[in-house]
């Protein structure tokens, strides 16, 4: 029958996914059984992510220079970056929304607990206001003094600040920078193919990372925070599963939702294996592109 998919077809399509979250279900098994015995296996699973943490500072710069430099309208960055406030406004307002409404009816907190958390982060609060104004933290957060602390993963803001100016300079200085732009894109395609080798070894990586995880953390999460676990992971599945699904939907209709499905999932068990946002950003960048999304809005976007 046309246009249907069978097993053979959807094992060939979705193969690299099914081997990750079956090394990912396998290591979860593994830190169950061997319990605290897995953490034998967490160097192996750092050495993951650690391969995946050292290219983000590279990644980001070369990505976002690369896509603002060659942009042929550079009035594109602003509606670019305009659209995308407005859509981390609206998401955060749907996510708090789902959060709220989800916990309302569980006490995941006593009212005293609350009451000390609730305290202890006013000190902070207050501590830190008196050692560093707004307007000077804000500054603090987006630039640096030294060229060399833009090469570390604390001061991302301030690298990105700094890409973004860097693009629209070479974007500037027109066929003169064009040189530019070749070595960055041959930077740029050495960074990914240092992505494409390291995700060979992530099915490896990222059940060794699950295990010794399981095995160190299994036990405290079951007794300690059960309901607080339970009550996160189930409204953390409904929200992928079912408002993820709609912003495809509205955002490209039934092909979108298709492209949505078929190439998130290796970004998503990134994500949850490594419980690092930075991490998930070359996986996030690769399958965004899978989907269909424009290379400047990936690569200026995802960082």
């Amino acid at each position: 029958m046309e246009g249907r998919i069978t097993v053979k077809d959807f094992i060939k399509n979705y193969r690299s996914t099914l081997i990750l979250l079956g090394a990912v279900l396998l290591g979860a098994i593994v830190g169950m059984v061997w319990g605290t015995g897995a953490a034998v296996l967490n160097p192996f699973g750092t050495l993951f992510l650690n391969l995946m943490l050292v290219i983000i500072v590279p990644l980001i710069f070369t990505t976002i220079t690369l896509s603002i430099a060659k942009m042929q309208q550079p009035k594109r960055l602003g509606k670019i970056m305009t659209s995308i406030v407005a859509v981390i406004v609206i998401t955060s307002l749907v996510a708090v929304l789902a959060g709220v409404l989800a916990t309302t009816p569980i006490e995941l907190v006593s009212p005293a607990d609350g009451e000390l958390i609730r305290s202890g982060l006013e000190m902070g609060v207050e501590a830190e206001a008196e050692d560093i104004s707004f307007l000077q933290r804000t500054v603090n957060t987006l630039t640096v003094g030294d060229f060399s602390a833009l090469l570390t993963r604390s001061n991302l803001l301030a690298l990105i600040v700094f890409s973004i100016m860097i693009g629209l300079a070479i974007n500037k200085a027109g066929e003169k920078a064009e040189p530019i732009i070749k070595l960055l894109d041959g930077v740029s395609e050495v960074i990914y193919n240092f992505i494409r080798f390291t995700m060979y070894y992530a099915p490896f990586g990222l059940g060794c990372y699950m295990a010794g995880l399981v095995g160190t953390f299994g036990g405290e999460i079951a007794l300690g925070y059960a309901k607080t676990f339970v009550a996160y992971l189930l409204v953390s599945l409904l929200f992928f599963f079912i408002i993820y699904s709609a912003y495809a939907l509205i955002a490209g209709g039934k092909r979108a939702l298709s492209a949505f499905w078929k190439n998130v999932l290796p970004a998503a068990v990134t994500a949850v294996a490594t419980c690092s946002s930075a991490a998930s950003i070359p996986v996030n960048i690769q399958c965004a592109k899978k989907m269909g999304v424009s290379e400047d809005i990936a690569e200026t976007i995802i960082p």
